[in-house]
């Protein structure tokens, strides 16, 4: 089998169409339904259904997408790594984060690694929308990625996640608000509030978590969903809270940069709502460059803090792949 039958096959199975995977490979049309052919008949399954209007992996071509995914994620690192050890090329690791993280203990992972590694190009990709930060899991997957910091735990076996720190929310509360003369609010006292908080269809996990968290504190929350670009800036929920549509919920890291007049900030209690913010590498990535920023992470992450938090060796090593 030819390496490059698996790279065609990859394009065609992820684009589902053979005219944009073709695009994609620099090929002609024709020229890939040649070369998928052939993989087929060398493998003696087929591994598309093709019809004038569809085209759909069967069960053995979905069989083969995960193993030759995997195989081709390994060439290339393994290409890549022989290259930096000769000295081909410079050692790199590409990080992404949510803009507000630069305000967390993830700006100080970022310059503990630069400070201790100066030879390791560090290539940042700034994520600075919900959507841009959802497309963070494909990336990592298919290797565009080295390691990222993202919401909530991922549920995808070609990766791995660790907890790192809680993204605390606070109330965005307009500055003649009642609730604003309190240091804390607590979550019952939004009961008759009208909530702002990002669309659930841009991030489902969020939407959910504070929809419980009303919840646990007794009561189904009246909801003003952000449907406009979902910038990670703050500035349209405070105008939307200042001109009195409703109590935003915002998180903590956003509150120092993005000040707007008329708009005051309070802690929730009871619960105490926060996001998990978690780090996420590709299991069988072999890389020496992740393996030595993932010990960085480790001396600011706490430890056991979640259910299912691997614990350290007794070596102190953070060996990739946990």
């Amino acid at each position: 089998m030819d390496l490059r039958h698996l790279k065609y096959f990859v394009a065609v199975a992820e684009e589902l169409s053979f005219s944009r995977a073709a695009r994609r490979m620099y090929l002609s049309q024709p020229a890939l339904s040649q070369q998928i052919r052939k993989l087929e008949a060398s493998l003696g399954v087929r591994l598309f259904n093709r019809t004038k209007r569809r085209v759909e992996l069967t069960e053995a071509g979905e069989v083969l997408l995960e193993g030759a995914r995997r195989a081709l994620m390994q060439i290339e690192n393994s290409v890549r790594a022989a290259r930096e050890v000769g000295g081909a090329e410079r050692s790199h690791l590409r990080v992404s984060f949510p803009e507000y993280a630069n305000h967390t203990a993830v700006a100080d992972i970022l310059q503990t690694f630069q400070r201790r590694y100066p030879y390791v190009e560090l290539e940042e990709h700034e994520m600075f929308t919900l959507q841009q930060t959802l497309q963070q899991v494909e990336e990592l997957r298919e290797g565009r990625l080295d390691v990222g910091f993202l919401l909530a735990h991922v549920d995808d076996d070609a990766l791995s996640t660790k907890h790192v720190l809680d993204i605390e929310l606070v109330a965005a509360l307009p500055e003649e608000h009642a609730l604003a003369a309190n240091d804390e609010v607590p979550m019952r006292a939004l009961a008759d509030e009208r909530i702002i908080l990002f669309s659930r269809r841009f991030h489902p996990y969020c939407y959910d978590y504070m929809v419980r968290c009303c919840e646990e504190a007794g009561f189904e929350p009246d909801v003003v969903q952000r449907n406009e670009p979902q910038l990670y800036s703050g500035a349209m929920t405070y105008r939307m809270v200042a001109s009195g549509v409703g109590v935003g919920i915002v998180a903590r890291p956003l509150v120092a940069p993005s000040r707007l007049p008329g708009v005051v900030f309070r802690p929730l209690r009871e619960p105490s709502p926060a996001l998990e913010l978690a780090v996420t590498w590709r299991r069988e990535d072999p890389s020496p460059n992740l393996r030595a920023f993932l010990e960085v992470v480790w001396e600011f992450a706490p430890s056991g803090s979640r259910t299912g938090d691997p614990e350290r060796p007794a070596d102190g090593s953070w060996p990739v792949g946990l």
